[in-house]
């Protein structure tokens, strides 16, 4: 008797753009798999040296955007065994699928950020203030483009650039790139939609940004079409979710370990936002202040770093919270998640939602305003506009000009980056712009910085 499919089943698709054999003996899922070939990629490990939140960071306890995207995907892993069992309980889910939903956020929560510029958000801000300068100075190239591929530039985003990658910029033998499956692909683009159709103020989630550039459209409509999508991929809502619990309190340790943030500020700041008639009765239970100063207290007087201490445990009780919320409002709303209906936020409409924001709200507020971030980041800003400035003149001309610096800036640009444009593209005002955008986003922090350096004669090594 032929077993009868699961709603959810359809989703964990293992298509791939290219067949990949497997070995007789490979005993992993095809999200596992996946999994390795991001661990063993040069993308994956440039991620050591690129900014989560503290630029230029010389210290080995605050984030980058490595240890970052391995905290989300562990969170993601843990999100999805618990929604798989759930799942499988309420008979959405076949047994025979158990492994593959937590394969699956494990793997894109490795590389969720992989597309983003030197320098944290900030460096997504340069490459579009860039842009926006260069079309308005240079009309004529502007029209060149299409509108659709102006607004990439001009609406330039770090996730939109890791969905290119992924497709295109990881060359291992053709223009399938890293050649990961559709699902773990799906899973990647939070926003269905290309750049006319998004960055639409007030038309709701899905429209608020973008999900890919109009190089790689026709590859989001081919997994599209895998999984008949009538708007986000499933599992996309669970990867955004375990995104932000990853830095709702990392963000906060962070800076109390830099002495950005003390205990009487963080209370404060906590009693200000939770002391709220929002607050849920989950969230009433949880006490998470009075836990905080309980635990806190308790700690030794003699103990050198209490306040480190009683955030780490913070962040424990914090994490478990919000990831119970998550997978409870995933799972009541798994119908209309299925059917692409669902168009909120996951954590934004559960039972944390206000521990959410209170936690977010903190970390904007009282981390990123700082004064020695905001020093750092004018440095990116300099930095990013600097090279852009030079790069783009020597890629518009191939680097073929009278002016010897075209060249010379033209194979500065990485080989594997320049291969692909001369090999798999038109060669269009559009691939050529890309081509530099390639290069500073593949940056990291450190190296950017450095090219800023030698290019002005500042550094002879």
């Amino acid at each position: 008797m032929a077993k009868t499919e699961k709603k959810f089943d359809v989703f964990l698709s293992a298509k791939r753009f290219r067949e990949s054999q497997v070995a007789d003996h490979d005993y992993r899922n095809p999200f596992e798999n996946d999994f390795t070939r991001v661990i063993f990629s040069s993308a994956f490990r440039r991620l050591q040296d690129k900014t989560q939140v503290f630029q230029l960071d010389k210290g080995d306890f605050v984030r980058t955007r490595l240890t970052h995207s391995l905290e989300v995907s562990s969170l993601g892993r843990s999100i999805g065994l618990s929604v798989e069992k759930r799942l499988i309980e309420q008979e959405d889910l076949s047994e025979d699928k158990m492994g593959c939903i937590p394969s699956i956020l494990a793997t894109a929560g490795l590389i969720h950020d992989l597309g983003n510029p030197p320098f944290g958000h900030f460096g997504e801000d340069s490459i579009r203030w860039f842009y926006r300068k260069f079309f308005e100075e240079n009309p004529k190239i502007a029209d060149e483009l299409s509108e659709q591929e102006k607004n990439d530039f001009l609406f330039f985003d770090g996730n939109v650039q890791t969905f290119r990658v992924l497709r295109k910029l990881h060359f291992v033998k053709d223009r399938d790139g890293m050649n990961l499956t559709h699902a773990v692909l799906a899973t990647l683009v939070k926003y269905p939609v290309n750049s006319l159709e998004g960055n639409q103020k007030n038309s709701g989630l899905l429209r608020k940004k973008f999900g890919f550039f109009a190089s790689e459209e026709t590859d989001y409509r081919a997994i599209k079409k895998t999984f008949d999508l009538k708007g986000r991929f499933p599992l996309t809502p669970l990867l955004e979710a375990a995104d932000d619990i990853a830095y709702s309190v990392a963000d906060i340790e962070d800076a109390c370990k830099k002495g950005i943030l003390t205990k009487d500020i963080l209370i404060e700041a906590l009693q200000n936002r939770l002391f709220d008639i929002l607050i849920t009765p989950e969230e009433i239970k949880l006490n998470l202040i009075n836990q905080f100063m309980a635990f806190y207290d308790g700690v030794p007087s003699s103990y050198k770093n209490k306040l480190e201490l009683a955030v780490q445990h913070l962040r424990v009780v914090v994490q478990r919270f919000l990831i119970d919320a998550a997978v409870e409002e995933y799972c009541k709303n798994i119908d209309g998640i299925i059917e692409g209906e669902y168009e909120l936020d996951l954590l934004q409409n559960s039972f944390g939602a206000t521990t959410a924001k209170a936690l977010k709200e903190i970390g904007v507020e009282k981390v990123f305003r700082h004064k020695s971030i905001l020093e750092n980041e004018i440095i990116g800003f300099n930095t990013i506009n600097y090279l852009l400035g030079q790069l783009i003149p020597a890629v518009l001309e191939d680097g073929k000009n009278e002016n010897p610096l075209y060249s010379r800036f033209y194979e500065m640009i990485s080989t594997n980056y320049r291969f692909i444009y001369e090999n798999f593209s038109k060669h269009s005002t559009y691939n050529k712009l890309q081509l530099a955008a390639d290069y500073i986003c593949g940056m990291t922090d450190n190296f950017a910085l450095k090219s800023y350096h030698k290019w002005q004669g500042l550094l002879s090594k």
